[in-house]
């Protein structure tokens, strides 16, 4: 739906894009990518031209699939096709006024004018044709038109879900319909769609998509009056999608269903999809260099990162065999807890779980926070471990940059980080004259300007070294907690942790004779093929199924106690 909402805008701002790279001479790679990307979006406005009658953009297109970046006379022709297309597209936001979009928007939801009319939106008077020939002047009315444009829409659709609501969700289930058919005849494909989400949350909003399910699901809830509505998302894949419900719904909960990467691919074996590079997309891994979902750039914000996604979870559902009764089972049994909590109890695993995810939240580590429990042959917990520095030394959350450029004397600091790192012009250019202070921003909000060691350590040499993090793992701490303390036995015990062991912790697992390893995130190594399945001891590898975090005490706490509620019901 949001391609029918926003394909101009979105065209003109990629666009943009492409001239930016043009008039700085950007590299073939990048210029290429952004031709690629274009050659897309002209695939997907071609698969939906019953449905999308525009073709102001024709020309340019034509241009962008002819050309051949190595020659520079059609690098020339396309800049002025560019030049072209923006006096063109400016000069109708200048003209349009109020009537003309009312007209626009009745056409796009398909309602008249007297509902518009009537919706008494004071933006909408405000919306006016202007003719402005300076050039400053113009751009900054340009801008205000298309924000007013967009702001107007909103409005426009919030009245419309909430006063029209069945007429609302007919236009949903109509588009709907057209792209599970698009899909269906393998004419829309999944790239393509994560490829729209991308530019939407780029260059509209990055709250627009769940913004517009939130209305979906108000009609819906409006539609069913008194009765008890269940709404079901499939599917979110930005993190900050998932943040946007949770702030919002009490009784939202996020189901994150795993199987194994050579079991999906067995299952769309026969199928035409590209199921690898869609895994790329989704754990966003452009960059083979970077921490698997970390926010490094403005693009890691607005793209799919489903590795954080899975990090957010409440509810994990393991789909790795190929019985649909054992994934229902599960899916029914926390339907049911969301209906009445407390109906049952925790498994051993979720509350082990549970303290491994508490964990977690003690580590200062400024990248991310893993937690992990070990326990004997007996199940006992007999050790609680989280990613952080030794003992004794102080987390990079509570240190500054600021504070060791200026030469602090504290011994949060080591020696090495004193006399070399200090006086190193890359650590030093951050607060620079030449450089405006990188934390500017952060300091205003009153945020410690932290740093990593192993990233700037990293950066001196102009390795990607993981050897520098000053954190010890956290399954790794949970085994020096285990030998430091009491001589606890934990051959033949189990391993509980937040993510999953890295090659050197799998290393310490294999050696300390765990049975069993329960993991959330499966680490992006060779660790399971080469550590564990090998040699005469037998480790399970389980991917962890089970609700933890918040919803592990909203559905396990029961409103009142069972014999009350008991009491309550059969009182007569």
């Amino acid at each position: 739906m949001m391609i029918f909402l926003f394909e101009k805008q979105v065209i003109v701002e990629k666009i943009k894009k492409l001239k930016f790279i043009l008039d700085r001479q950007k590299n073939s790679k990048d210029l290429k990518k952004e031709i690629d990307d274009l050659k897309s979006l002209k695939e997907i406005l071609n698969i939906f031209k019953e449905e999308n009658k525009r073709e102001e953009f024709n020309n340019f297109f034509d241009c962008v699939n002819n050309i051949d970046i190595n020659d520079n006379n059609q690098i020339k022709q396309l800049n002025e096709c560019i030049k072209t297309i923006k006096n063109e597209y400016e000069d109708r936001i200048l003209k349009q006024d109020n009537e003309s979009l009312k007209t626009e928007i009745g056409t796009l939801f398909g309602c008249d004018d007297t509902f518009i009319n009537g919706l008494q939106i004071d933006e909408l008077n405000q919306y006016k044709s202007i003719t402005i020939q300076e050039v400053e002047e113009r751009k900054k009315t340009i801008i205000e038109k298309i924000d007013k444009k967009r702001e107007i829409i909103d409005l426009v659709i919030k009245h419309f879900a909430k006063e029209k609501s069945k007429d609302f969700i007919k236009l949903y289930e109509k588009y709907n319909e057209v792209i599970t058919k698009k899909r269906n005849d393998i004419l829309l494909k999944t790239n393509q769609l994560q490829m729209v989400g991308d530019l939407v949350r780029e260059h509209i909003d990055i709250f627009q998509l769940p913004f517009y399910s939130n209305l979906l699901i108000k009609a819906y809830r409006k539609v069913a009056e008194k009765k008890s509505c269940y709404i079901v998302v499939d599917s979110l894949k930005n993190p900050f999608e998932i943040l946007y419900f949770k702030e919002r719904y009490s009784a939202y909960y996020t189901f994150s269903i795993h199987a194994k990467d050579e079991i999906i691919y067995q299952r769309v074996a026969n199928d035409d999809i590209d199921i690898k590079a869609i895994h790329k997309k989704e754990l966003n891994l452009d960059d083979k260099d970077k921490q698997r979902g970390s926010l490094d750039s403005s693009k890691d914000f607005v793209s799919q990162n489903v590795i954080e996604c899975i990090q957010r979870s409440d509810v994990y559902i393991d789909n790795n065999q190929d019985k649909r009764d054992t994934l229902y089972k599960q899916i029914f049994r926390y339907l049911s807890l969301i209906v009445h909590p407390g109906l049952i109890t925790p498994s051993k695993d979720e509350m082990i779980m549970q303290l491994a995810l508490n964990a977690k939240f003690n580590s200062g580590c400024i990248s991310r926070q893993v937690g992990a429990v070990v326990l004997n042959k007996y199940d006992s917990v007999k050790a609680i471990g989280w990613n952080e520095v030794p003992e004794g030394q102080v987390p990079c959350l509570l240190r500054s940059h600021n504070e060791l450029l200026n030469n602090s004397a504290l011994n949060i600091y080591s020696k090495y980080e004193k006399t070399k790192i200090r006086i190193d012009k890359k650590f030093q250019y951050i607060f620079s004259d030449k450089n405006p202070n990188q934390y500017e921003e952060s300091n205003k909000k009153g945020l410690n300007d932290s740093f990593c060691f192993k990233s700037i350590q990293n950066g001196i040499e102009g390795e990607r070294n993981q050897v520098y993090t000053r954190s010890l793992h956290a399954e790794e701490n949970a085994f020096l907690q285990a030998s430091k303390y009491g001589n606890s036995e934990i051959i033949g015990g189990q391993l509980f942790t937040t993510a999953s062991p890295c090659f050197l912790c799998a290393k310490k697992a294999y050696q300390l004779g765990m049975k069993r390893i329960v993991y959330i995130e499966a680490y992006p190594d060779i660790s399971n093929e080469q550590v564990f399945e090998i040699g005469n001891n037998e480790i399970e590898m389980v991917h962890f199924r089970g609700a933890i975090g918040l919803a592990y005490q909203k559905l396990y706490e029961p409103i009142f106690s069972y014999k009350d509620e008991l009491k309550a019901l059969n009182k007569g």
